[in-house]
C-alpha cells in the first residue's frame, strides 16, 4: 500500500547541522551526534519529527529558544517510526513556532546497499582494502544522520569526522582541523554553503590523487583507490579544469566552492553523483589508461565529467523544491555536457554524437503510453528513484532544452541562464521560475512554449505535404501500443528554409511557400519529434541526400533514425529503411554508421532464425565497408583525428560480423600475439576479445574470466563484451554461473551490463533467462536498492521478438507487477514485445523475399 507523502519541511526547517560522526571501519557500523538549529513552523503541536531510516537514536534533547532564555523541552518518548523514515520527538506540552536546537545521538551499520554510507572494496599488495563512501541522493541522507531529507530544507552543515588515521578523509569543503590520537583521526571540514541533503558527502581509505588549478585558483583533485596507478587519473583532472572554466565563462557565475574533488570509487551504483565539491563515480567513468587510451572511453569520461560539473550548478548552487523537478538538474546537465564538450573538443563533432545517442535513446522510448512525461508529480516517497529514467528525464529533458535553444538564439538562452542563477543563487526553485527567467531573455511567453512538452508524455510525428506553394503540415502523438489520442503539442519546425520560428500548434496547418527545393523539418535534430515526408519527390530527394552525403551527418543521423521510427509504427516497412541504408557505404563518419548498425539490428531480429536471410546480412555487412576497411587498414596513423580512428574500429567490425575470413584471422593474430590484453589497441579491443571467444580455442574463455577478476573497470567491460559473444550455449552456463549468482566474481553495480550483453545475444538468451528464472531471489536481494534494476524488464523486452518468448516474459513479470518499483517498466515491456511481433509479422517476409531477389 502507498505511504502518504508527508513533506516534513512544513513542519521544522533546518538552518544548520553539527554532525559529528565516528566511522569504524572494522567492523562495518558508526555513531554520532547531530546537532540542528532550526525553525518549527505551523501550527503548535507536541512533536518535531526528523527523517531517519535504520538509525538506533540512543538520546535526543530539544531546546526551545525564547527571546530571554533557552529551554529545554522535556520529551515525553521517542519514537522511531520505521514505515515513514521518521523519528517523532513527543512532549508532553504544545510547542509553538519559533528558534529550536534539537540534539540526537545515534548509531547504524554500514551496508554493502550502495546507499547511505557503504564500503567499496579493492585489493591492494596482495590485501583487501577498504573505502567507506556516501551516496545520499535521492533520500538516503537519512540512513547516516537524523535530518528533514528533502530538497528544499537547504542548511549548512559542520561535519566532523572520526577514521583511521592512514587514511584520506574528504568531504564537501576543505579540512579545517585535524587532531591524531593513537590511530584514530578527527577532522573538521569547513562550513559548507547552504545545501540540500542529498549533496552532502565524504569519503575516507586509502587514495591517492593527483592535483590542478583553474585560472580562478579552484583546487581540482582526481582521487582513486591504490590500486589504479596515478597516471590513469591525468586525464580526468586535466579535464575537469576546461570544463570548470568553461561553465563558469558560460554562465557568468563563478563556482562557488575553494575545491572541486573527483574520486573513483571501485564500488559505486550510479555512474557517478554531483555532491557539492566531492563529485563520486565509477571507476570507469573516471580513469583512463594514458599508454592505451580509447577515444570512445576518453569522449565518455569527458561527458560524465561535464555532466556533474554542470550539477554544481544546475541542482547544487539552484536546486528544484521538489522531486517533481528533477528535469531542472538532470535535462539541463544533460544538455551542457554537450554543450561544454561541442566547445572544448571540435574535432569530436559532439552534436553528432548527441544525435546519435540520446536522440535516439529518447525517441525510441518515449512512444508508448506507459511513459513518463519529463515532470513527474511524486506522491509516493517509494517511486522517488523510479525517475531517473536515462531516456526521458535525462535524455529527452535535454532535448527540449536544446529545442528552446534554437527556438530562441544562444544570445538569449545564456542570458536568461545568467539571471536564473543570480536571482536564485542557494535557493530551491520550480519549472516556472525558469520559464520567467527566458521568457525575460527572449521577450516570448517561454511558459507557454515549453509546459505541454513537460508536462505530456510522448512524442510526436508531423507529417508535411508540399503542392501547389502550400506546405500542408499535421500532427499527432506517435504510439506504438495503442490509437493515437488528441494529444497536441507547439511544435517548433527548425525548418531548413525561413520557417525555423514558425510554430505548429494546431492538429493541421497551412503555410504558404514558394517551392524551390524540399524543406527539412527539424534540422539538427533538436526538435523531440519526427517527420513524415508524404511527397514522392521529397523522399526520393532525402534518400539521394544520405547516400550521396549531400546533408550534414547530423541530417543523414536524423532521417534514417526518422524512417526506423515510421518502419517500428507500421507506416511503411522496415525494408525502406534496409533499402536507405544499403547505399551507404561511402559514409564517412563513425556516427551515422550507429544508425545504419541498428538498422541491420532490427533486420536481424524480425528474421532471426532463417539462415538464407542471416547469411545474406553478413554479406551486405562485408559490401558496406569493404572498401572503407581496404583504406584505413587495422593500424592508426599518427595523423587520424577520432572519427578516422572510430570508423576504422566499426569496419574491422562490421567486416569480422560478415565471418570474413582474413579479418578474422587478423583478429585471432593480434589476440594470440599479445601476452596481456591491455596491450590489445583500447579502440578495437572489444572486438579482438569477441573474435577470440566465437573462433580462438577453448582455453580463451577461462583466460578471459581469469584476467577479468584483476582487470581495470575498463577492460573488464571489454571482457564482457568478449564472453556474452559466444555461439555456444554451453560456454555461456559456465561464464555465467561462475560469474553471476551468491558467488560470482562480478561486483553488483556491474550486473545488469552482463544481463543486458548476454539476453542481446540470441545464442546466449535462453541461458540468461534461466539464469534469472532460477536465481530471481538473489537478484532482488542483491539489486533491488538500484536503480538499473529497475531497468531489467526493458533490457529482457529488448531481447524478445517472437510469440514464444512474449508468453515467457508475460508468465514471468506479470506475478512481478505488484513491485511499484518495475511495474511501469514490466508494462512498456510487455508493449514493446507486442509491438515488435506485430512488426515481425508485417515485414519478416518482405525482407526475406527481398534478400532471395538479391542472389
Amino acid at each position: 500500500m502507498s505511504k502518504k507523502l508527508r513533506h516534513l519541511y512544513e513542519q521544522f526547517q533546518p538552518n544548520n547541522y553539527q554532525l559529528t560522526l565516528d566511522i569504524d571501519k572494522t567492523n562495518l557500523k558508526f555513531k554520532g551526534v547531530v546537532v540542528v538549529t532550526g525553525k518549527k513552523v505551523g501550527r503548535p503541536s507536541q512533536r518535531i519529527t526528523l527523517h531517519q531510516r535504520d538509525l538506533r537514536i540512543t538520546s535526543a534533547k530539544v531546546i526551545k529558544h525564547n527571546k530571554n532564555d533557552d529551554q529545554e523541552i522535556e520529551l515525553s518518548r521517542i519514537l522511531c517510526h520505521k514505515s515513514y523514515d521518521e523519528v517523532r520527538l513527543h512532549s508532553k506540552d504544545q510547542l509553538y513556532a519559533g528558534n529550536y536546537t534539537l540534539e540526537l545521538e545515534f548509531e547504524g551499520q554500514i551496508t554493502d546497499s550502495m546507499l547511505g554510507i557503504y564500503p567499496s572494496k579493492f585489493e591492494y599488495e596482495g590485501k583487501a582494502r577498504t573505502i567507506i563512501a556516501t551516496q545520499f541522493e535521492s533520500h538516503y541522507a537519512r540512513e547516516a544522520f537524523p535530518c528533514i531529507d528533502e530538497p528544499i530544507a537547504k542548511a549548512t552543515f559542520d561535519l566532523t569526522l572520526t577514521t583511521d588515521s592512514k587514511d584520506v578523509v574528504l568531504s564537501n569543503t576543505p579540512v579545517s582541523k585535524q587532531k591524531t590520537i593513537a590511530n584514530r583521526t578527527t577532522t573538521i571540514f569547513e562550513t559548507t554553503p547552504k545545501m540540500s541533503t542529498y549533496l552532502l558527502a565524504f569519503v575516507t581509505g586509502p587514495m591517492h590523487s593527483v592535483e590542478s588549478k583553474t585560472k580562478d585558483g579552484v583546487i581540482v583533485r582526481t582521487w582513486s583507490s591504490l590500486a589504479r596507478p596515478k597516471k590513469e587519473l591525468r586525464y580526468s583532472v586535466d579535464e575537469a579544469v576546461r570544463v570548470l572554466e568553461f561553465f563558469t565563462k558560460y554562465f557568468g557565475v563563478k563556482y562557488p566552492l575553494k575545491k572541486c574533488d573527483q574520486v573513483a570509487l571501485p564500488d559505486f551504483d550510479a555512474g557517478a553523483m554531483e555532491n557539492w565539491g566531492l563529485i563520486t563515480y565509477r571507476e570507469v567513468a573516471l580513469l583512463s589508461d594514458p599508454d592505451n587510451p580509447s577515444i570512445s572511453s576518453e569522449q565518455y569520461i569527458s561527458l560524465v565529467i561535464a555532466h556533474e560539473l554542470s550539477h554544481q550548478w544546475f541542482g547544487n548552487l539552484v536546486t528544484m523544491k521538489w522531486w517533481d523537478d528533477l528535469w531542472l538538474n538532470e535535462s539541463f546537465a544533460s544538455i551542457m555536457e554537450h554543450i561544454a564538450l561541442d566547445e572544448l573538443h571540435p574535432s569530436w563533432r559532439q552534436w553528432e554524437f548527441y544525435t546519435s545517442t540520446d536522440v535516439i535513446s529518447t525517441s525510441n522510448r518515449d512512444i508508448y503510453k506507459d511513459i513518463q512525461p519529463v515532470g513527474v508529480k511524486v506522491t509516493d516517497p517509494e517511486l522517488i528513484d523510479t525517475l531517473f529514467d536515462p531516456s526521458i528525464v535525462y535524455a529527452k529533458g535535454g532535448r527540449l532544452l536544446k529545442m528552446l535553444r534554437e527556438y530562441i538564439g544562444e544570445e538569449a538562452f545564456r542570458k536568461g541562464l545568467n539571471s536564473y542563477f543570480k536571482k536564485h543563487a542557494y535557493s530551491n526553485t520550480s519549472r516556472e521560475d525558469l520559464w520567467e527567467a527566458f521568457s525575460k531573455s527572449s521577450n516570448k511567453n517561454i511558459s507557454k512554449l515549453m509546459t505541454p512538452w513537460i508536462e505530456q508524455s510522448g512524442m510526436p510525428v508531423v507529417k508535411i505535404n508540399h503542392q501547389n506553394n502550400i506546405i500542408s503540415l499535421s500532427q499527432k502523438r506517435f504510439v506504438l501500443d495503442e490509437a493515437t489520442n488528441g494529444t497536441l503539442w507547439p511544435i517548433p519546425l527548425l525548418a531548413s528554409e525561413d520557417l525555423s520560428h514558425e510554430l505548429l500548434s494546431k492538429a493541421t496547418q497551412n503555410i504558404n511557400h514558394l517551392k524551390n527545393s524540399p524543406i527539412l523539418l527539424n534540422v539538427n535534430g533538436s526538435g523531440h519529434y519526427f517527420v513524415e515526408y508524404e511527397d514522392q519527390e521529397d523522399q526520393e530527394f532525402l534518400a539521394s541526400s544520405i547516400a550521396n552525403m549531400t546533408v550534414d551527418a547530423v541530417t543523414r543521423i536524423n532521417l534514417i533514425n526518422d524512417s526506423l521510427l515510421l518502419a517500428r509504427g507500421g507506416t511503411h516497412s522496415l525494408l525502406t529503411t534496409l533499402k536507405l541504408i544499403s547505399n551507404c557505404h561511402q559514409e564517412d563518419r563513425d556516427s551515422v554508421w550507429a544508425l545504419i548498425s541498428r538498422t541491420l539490428g532490427y533486420v536481424l531480429q524480425l528474421t532471426e532464425g532463417h539462415q538464407a536471410t542471416e547469411d545474406a546480412l553478413k554479406t551486405l555487412r562485408i559490401k558496406l565497408a569493404r572498401d572503407w576497411y581496404k583504406k584505413l587498414g587495422w593500424e592508426d596513423q599518427p595523423r587520424d583525428n577520432p572519427n578516422t580512428k572510430q570508423l576504422r574500429h566499426t569496419m574491422i567490425a562490421y567486416m569480422i560480423a560478415g565471418e570474413h575470413k582474413p579479418a578474422i584471422s587478423e583478429a585471432l593474430g593480434k589476440y594470440n600475439r599479445v601476452s596481456s590484453i591491455t596491450d590489445i589497441d583500447a579502440e578495437i579491443r572489444p572486438t579482438i576479445l569477441s573474435s577470440a571467444v566465437r573462433y580462438g580455442s577453448p582455453d580463451v574463455i577461462d583466460k578471459l574470466i581469469d584476467e577479468y577478476q584483476q582487470a581495470s573497470s575498463e577492460v573488464q567491460t571489454d571482457i564482457t563484451s568478449g564472453l556474452s559473444s559466444t555461439k555456444d550455449p554451453k560456454v555461456a552456463h559456465k561464464v555465467i554461473s561462475k560469474a553471476l549468482g551468491q558467488d560470482g566474481f562480478v561486483r553488483p553495480q556491474d550486473i545488469m551490463r552482463w544481463m543486458a550483453m548476454f539476453l542481446r545475444n540470441r545464442h546466449t538468451r535462453e541461458t540468461i533467462w534461466e539464469f534469472m528464472e532460477q536465481n530471481w531471489l538473489w537478484f532482488e536481494e542483491t539489486l533491488s536498492k538500484s536503480k538499473a534494476f529497475d531497468f531489467l524488464p526493458v533490457y529482457t523486452a529488448n531481447a524478445m521478438n517472437d510469440e514464444k518468448w512474449q508468453k515467457r516474459y508475460h508468465e514471468f513479470f506479470e506475478p512481478k507487477l505488484d513491485n511499484k518499483t518495475l511495474e511501469r517498466n514490466i508494462k512498456i515491456g510487455f508493449a514493446d514485445i507486442e509491438a515488435r511481433v506485430a512488426w515481425r509479422k508485417r515485414d519478416r517476409q518482405k525482407i526475406i523475399d527481398y534478400f532471395k531477389l538479391q542472389h
